[in-house]
């Protein structure tokens, strides 16, 4: 590293260091890999930590909910499906939580290795404190990429599993949440959602009048089934075994875009943009989407514009956390080691204030842009900038 011992005799400062020595210490080295390893260990740590206290209170608090999963009272169907429950809501408390995981992840490791006098000798050397953070930033930099994979991959092919009650096998379905299609205006309801197959059993499509029909309709089908690519290239839904003998149906002129015979006696298509997820009465909004599904929910028409305003700014604040994140861990660093301070435990105290004060400011932003009173655009990247500039700020106070 800059400033090390190399054939008995110390480096000089870091800007007279020969072209060879900068190159080298862009190589991550021994102390470096060494910090690296602790940040993920305290990583790992805090997040089996949550989990494991997560998984106790939920637990023991629908502990019924998971005796349903086992009709003849017998264990090990019970203990399945809650490792399978469980295994499937650590993903999503990654989602929520990694971020701010991460960020106290590096907090701890700067207050243990000032704790037992490891960073002083390595300061003292001529090694710039920046220099040393450079692992515990590339190690927050591979925790948002796992994040994002999780985000992106794992969350949407989990999502019907996380959907479905706890004591409720994913063939059983799930409940259902009638929704409003706003495009059209069909009421959409169903007695059971399947998530994994896209189907509604015993649904029921309620046509408006005079949007669709002349006279108030509605279709009911034992088996309803999502095609997102359907005729003319619109969503909707496949209906099959639908009655209409004795309460034959009248469309309008612009119904008959909207609801279609099928070529097959008793088969219907009904364009809605109005998808399984959200017909799922267990919805965690845009917490299961990736970000391609997610942009083209902003644009979907089939939905409340509040709904449209809420994902706008969820994928607006998806987009700016990993540089929230990384530029959280710069202004940490001056507070925690600081030239000139009252002591390790004030410094942690004083970081963690900041920490918590940068936390409530987002979380502020957001709830403003929900209510209107601010721009998504702005309420997301208001705390990133900031952020950096109170890290730019206070750069001058850390410890060299």
């Amino acid at each position: 590293m800059c400033g090390g011992v190399v054939s008995g005799q110390l480096f000089p400062p870091l800007f007279r260091v020969s072209t060879a020595a900068r190159k080298a210490c862009c190589v991550l080295t021994t102390y470096d890999r060494y910090l690296l390893k602790r940040y993920l260990h305290t990583l790992v740590t805090c997040f089996v930590t949550v989990l494991g206290v997560f998984i106790v209170f939920d637990a023991f608090t629908n502990a019924d909910e998971f005796q349903k999963a086992s009709l003849d009272g017998a264990v090990w169907p019970v203990v399945s499906r809650m490792a399978i429950y469980y295994a499937c809501q650590s993903s999503l408390l990654l989602g929520l939580l990694g971020h701010i995981l991460c960020v106290l992840s590096v907090m701890i490791v700067l207050v243990v290795v000032q704790r037992t006098g490891e960073l002083h000798p390595v300061l003292a050397a001529g090694v710039p404190l920046y220099r040393v953070v450079l692992p515990l930033v590339i190690g927050v930099v591979g925790t948002n990429v796992v994040m994002l994979v999780n985000q992106e991959i794992i969350l949407p092919e989990l999502a019907p599993v996380l959907q479905t009650p706890r004591g409720r096998q994913l063939e059983e379905g799930t409940d259902v949440r009638p929704s409003l299609d706003f495009a059209t205006h069909i009421l959409i309801s169903a007695r059971r959602l399947f998530p994994g197959k896209s189907q509604l059993e015993e649904a029921e499509f309620v046509l408006p009048v005079p949007d669709v029909v002349t006279t108030l309709a509605t279709l009911e089908a034992p088996r309803a089934t999502f095609v997102s690519v359907g005729p003319d290239g619109a969503s909707g839904w496949l209906l099959e075994g639908v009655e209409t003998a004795e309460n034959p149906i009248s469309l309008s002129e612009a119904g008959r875009s909207v609801v279609r015979p099928g070529r097959v006696a008793g088969t219907w298509f009904v364009v809605s943009g109005v998808t399984p997820d959200q017909l799922a009465a267990k919805s965690a909004g845009t917490d299961f989407l990736s970000t391609p599904d997610l942009l083209r929910r902003v644009s979907n028409r089939s939905q409340a514009a509040r709904v449209s305003h809420e994902q706008s700014l969820a994928l607006h604040a998806r987009l700016t956390r990993p540089l929230l994140n990384i530029a959280a861990v710069f202004l940490a660093v001056p507070f925690l080691v600081r030239r000139e301070g009252r002591g390790l435990v004030a410094n942690v105290a004083i970081a963690g204030g900041v920490m918590l004060l940068l936390l409530g400011g987002g979380e502020a932003c957001l709830s403003l842009a929900k209510v209107q009173v601010m721009r998504a655009d702005i309420a997301a990247w208001s705390p990133v900038v900031i952020c950096g500039m109170g890290a730019t700020w206070w750069s001058r106070q850390a410890e060299t």
